[in-house]
């Protein structure tokens, strides 16, 4: 099937966002223009613990008042599209990387490009991960200047593994499943682990990708005009999702449930892996919600095809088409995004999802010990062989997500049709 380009879930807010956005263009300047009183950012409500001493740094630094207006990340969409298509005065907001096709495809985000120089944005974007830089990027323009990298990694229960003989967490998938199985058989866990699969959910885009990619096979072609996804390796992707589903691996309670609302189960000790974002970390190590905070264990996705994946999330921000200072609107992302918000980061992720790549580099490894940022040599492994869902290419990706590709993913995992059929018919 070719991609259709521009096919649009929001006809109206389209319709709004073209009138009120058209006419907005800035060209870069090589003088600031006035300053204004105050600029105000929607903004991640972790976020400002994280990024908030570059945001004091620019308060002080040229006496401009900052407003955050935090949020929490299920709330965002709504608060930020609504506020733009009603006229709002937004500077910046939170860009998840799986936003911008669509919304810049509506005029709801500034291309960094007509702000500054192209020599300019491209000197900035030397310190960040490559990937981050493409993963807030699409049509030609860059939207946002990347700030989180999140990503999936491999949690285990080491005391679980300890009990059934094992000194060392699984070297592949294959493997996890067995010891899995060993698991339930002997009572010890419940089951393997609990993924989430919801229909019209985010979550099933990031499992399909991780399990599609392990096979070593890509949503589309490389030049993005065609699917792939019913190759030979999505087949064995969707598969193994299903046999490992109607084996009992995992609850079928995954089909209904989110990775936001079933972490609990891995830190309450009742599964002995998890496969999950790294906010899993922060709750398992904490003694007050979890039972397994001395047992621990984190890594790498096991492989299947290739070696290991991780499928990236996070961000950045952008700049609103509604901001009346739009050089300075950049001016406060850059520090926003500097080194200082990169620490603060780390700090509250243990050490991982940082976007510029210098912290990750050997010189800096007396400066984070692991005991203090137990994830930063597995968030650096995890970069080499990290990747991205279709969500960063499509400008209708909502669309595809929500009524072609999980409808059909779920009528094959609940046996309902055939999957080669069901994939074949998400391609049509």
């Amino acid at each position: 099937m070719k991609l259709i380009q521009g096919k649009v879930l929001m006809a109206v807010l389209l319709t709004v966002l073209l009138v009120a956005g058209s006419s907005f263009g800035v060209q870069a300047q090589d003088e600031m223009p006035d300053k204004p009183e105050k600029l105000s950012i929607i903004a991640l409500d972790i976020d400002v613990d994280q990024f908030g001493e570059g945001v004091a740094r620019f308060e002080e630094e040229y006496g401009i008042e900052v407003e955050w207006i935090e949020m929490a990340y299920g709330d965002l969409w709504d608060q930020i599209t609504t506020s733009i298509a009603g006229g709002s005065t937004i500077d910046l907001y939170h860009m998840s990387n799986s936003w911008h096709p669509e919304l810049g495809k509506l005029g709801m985000a500034v291309p960094l490009g007509e702000i500054v120089s192209q020599e300019e944005l491209d000197e900035i974007n030397e310190k960040f991960y490559d990937i981050t830089v493409e993963f807030v990027s699409s049509h030609g323009e860059q939207w946002a200047l990347p700030g989180t990298a999140a990503t999936v990694s491999f949690f285990y229960n080491k005391a679980m593994l300890e009990e059934l003989g094992y000194d060392e967490p699984p070297a592949t998938f294959y493997e996890m499943l067995d010891i899995s199985r060993e698991a339930i058989d002997a009572g010890v866990a419940e089951y393997g682990f609990f993924p989430g699969w919801p229909e019209a959910h985010e979550d099933s885009m990031v499992w399909f990708d991780i399990m599609l990619k392990l096979y070593d096979g890509e949503w589309m072609n490389e030049d993005n005009t065609e699917w792939t996804f019913n190759s030979e390796a999505g087949i064995q992707a969707l598969t193994l999702m299903k046999e490992i589903l109607d084996e009992g691996l995992i609850p079928r309670a995954a089909l209904e449930t989110s990775d936001w609302d079933n972490y609990h189960h891995f830190a309450a000790g009742e599964q002995i892996f998890e496969i999950n974002w790294n906010m899993v970390h922060g709750v398992a190590t904490n003694p007050e919600v979890s039972e397994i905070v001395d047992d621990l264990g984190v890594g790498l996705i096991p492989g299947i095809e290739r070696e290991s994946y991780t499928v990236l999330g996070g961000g950045g921000y952008a700049i609103s088409p509604t901001t009346r200072s739009p050089e300075w609107a950049f001016k406060l992302l850059t520090y926003m995004k500097d080194e200082a918000g990169a620490r603060g980061l780390m700090e509250t992720t243990g050490g991982a999802e940082s976007v510029i790549k210098e912290l990750y580099s050997e010189e800096y490894d007396a400066e984070f010990p692991e005991e203090d940022y137990p994830l930063r040599d597995v968030f650096r492994q995890q970069m080499g062989f990290a990747g991205l869902r279709p969500s960063d290419t499509l400008s209708w990706y909502s669309e595809f997500r929500d009524n072609i590709f999980t409808p059909a993913m779920h009528r094959a995992l609940r046996g309902e049709q055939e999957i080669e059929a069901a994939l074949n018919e998400a391609y049509e």
